[in-house]
């Protein structure tokens, strides 16, 4: 009989589970418990901020919306920690939850680059999205403007803005803010949840930021990637950020070794053409009487391009076209002048990889669906879902996946999977029981004693390890 056994077992063994890999084999790649200590993550007695951190890390592949909802689900089970040990953790105002994020974003950078080459297209990346919520209650909660589709107004929520680093090949956020606009009245700013934080603590220089302009924010987290040693040759950002102030500052850091791909406003601001100061409008008119537009068969468009000379930043290209079925005249540009226009555009067009990560990451990590009051679990949530986008990314990158949603399909079915078999455990127990109980009934066997046996135990743990493998807890036991 143990032969046979071990026949099934060798079955079993062949398994091999996308689930494994994320637990064990990319989170051992990737070091994380190294980078968790490093990142100076600290915490008292009980499990690891690295346990706490798997599980929350497993949340969105398992489909659950909460901490709540995971004690509600059939995994209950496999988790032994209570929900407070989550709760302390997402609402510890002390956990330098950027350092951490900025850790995940280095090793990334190592496994696939580890000559740290700066690719031609390689680009950070500056945008913020509306994180709408309902429930005034939260810390901080304001009005903003959504100014997206047809959904044009102001909305109850946060502005997140986002940094993210194209490498050439790969997208992955690297740093974020949330930001407040209008404030709400004071009946309802008096319901709303407070918390004394230390001022030395993270949570507090987080709260600070929430009322920065996005643009001298955005300058810092450019800054502060620099500084943690990632570079780019492009820094893009639409026109909503390129004010001279911004491009002037990019163009300082390390001695311009970045340029600025960027929309611009046709506002007054003014640029020197044939020793004439004009704006953007009387330069559009001015050109229309040298010559007819070129033509761009690639992106259909008809254009203008033109050399000028932008006060306090130097020599600029600037890009006037018009799209098809669009009436105005877009304006974009370029401190770096050797760009033609089709040029321009390949580099300016990578800023949609952030709309993506936006898209791709509300869609299926739950960024900004946090259901917590506390302002220090909303930043929590938010760094979570980057650190499993950058995970992923990797896995995306490693194998090939054209998108995220193939990738997280073959994650959540893999764990579906799973579930079936546990499910197939149960009801096979429950047969055997019922086997069992027949055979106790003839008086053929001693039931106490075959259940007690090494073959009736050896089925059992052969079937758990091999379909269910405890993937919770599969991680820390392998590193």
């Amino acid at each position: 009989m143990q032969q046979d056994l071990g026949e099934i077992k060798k079955v079993f063994d062949k398994h091999d589970y996308s689930i494994n890999s994320i637990l064990t084999d990319i989170l051992k790649k990737f070091n994380f418990k190294t980078i968790c200590w490093q990142s100076g993550t600290k915490k008292g007695d009980g499990y690891s901020i690295t346990e706490i951190m798997v599980l929350m890390l497993m949340m969105p592949l398992m489909l659950i919306k909460s901490v709540h909802a995971l004690y509600k689900s059939q995994y209950k089970e496999n988790v032994s920690m209570q929900k407070d040990v989550f709760y302390r953790l997402k609402n510890n105002e002390k956990m330098p939850w950027r350092r951490l994020l900025y850790g995940v974003a280095k090793k990334f950078r190592l496994l696939v680059n580890p000559d740290k080459k700066i690719a031609d297209k390689s680009a950070f990346i500056v945008d913020d999205t509306i994180d709408i919520r309902v429930g005034y209650k939260i810390e901080n909660i304001s009005m903003v403007h959504d100014h997206t589709g047809n959904k044009k107004g102001t909305k109850l929520g946060f502005k997140d803005l986002f940094l993210g680093y194209f490498d050439g090949k790969s997208f992955n956020p690297l740093d974020f803010s949330i930001h407040t606009e209008k404030l709400l009245n004071r009946k309802k700013r008096n319901k709303q949840f407070k918390k004394n934080c230390s001022k030395n603590s993270n949570g507090f220089k987080r709260r600070k930021e929430c009322k920065v302009n996005k643009i001298n924010n955005a300058l810092k987290m450019i800054k502060r990637a620099v500084k943690n040693g990632f570079m780019a040759k492009y820094v893009l950002v639409d026109s909503w950020f390129s004010s001279k102030n911004f491009i002037q500052t990019i163009r300082s850091i390390k001695n311009g070794a970045m340029h600025v791909v960027c929309g611009v406003r046709r506002d007054k601001r003014k640029y020197t053409y044939k020793n004439e100061k004009v704006n953007a409008k009387q330069l559009l008119k001015i050109l229309k009487k040298e010559g007819k537009p070129k033509r761009c068969r690639k992106w259909n468009t008809r254009y203008y391009e033109v050399i000028v000379e932008y006060e306090g930043i130097g020599t600029v290209k600037l890009y006037i076209c018009r799209f098809p079925y669009q009436k105005k005249w877009r304006l974009y540009l370029s401190t770096d002048t050797k760009l033609t226009f089709i040029k321009m555009m390949e580099i300016y067009s990578i800023r949609w990889s952030i709309e993506v990560f936006f898209k791709e990451a509300k869609q299926f990590l739950r960024l900004g669906k946090c259901q917590s009051r506390d302002f220090d679990a909303q930043i929590t949530s938010i760094t979570i879902s980057c650190i499993l986008y950058i995970l992923l990314s990797y896995i995306r990158r490693i194998n090939d996946y054209e998108s995220l949603e193939g990738l997280f399909e073959a994650i959540t079915d893999d764990l579906k999977e799973k579930n079936l078999a546990q499910r197939l455990w149960q009801l096979f127990d429950e047969l055997l029981q019922v086997a069992i109980s027949i055979i106790a009934e003839s008086d053929i066997v001693d039931i106490t004693l075959f259940k007690k046996s090494p073959e009736y135990q050896y089925i059992k743990s052969t079937f758990e390890e091999s379909f269910l493998s405890n993937q919770i807890f599969s991680f820390n036991k392998s590193t």
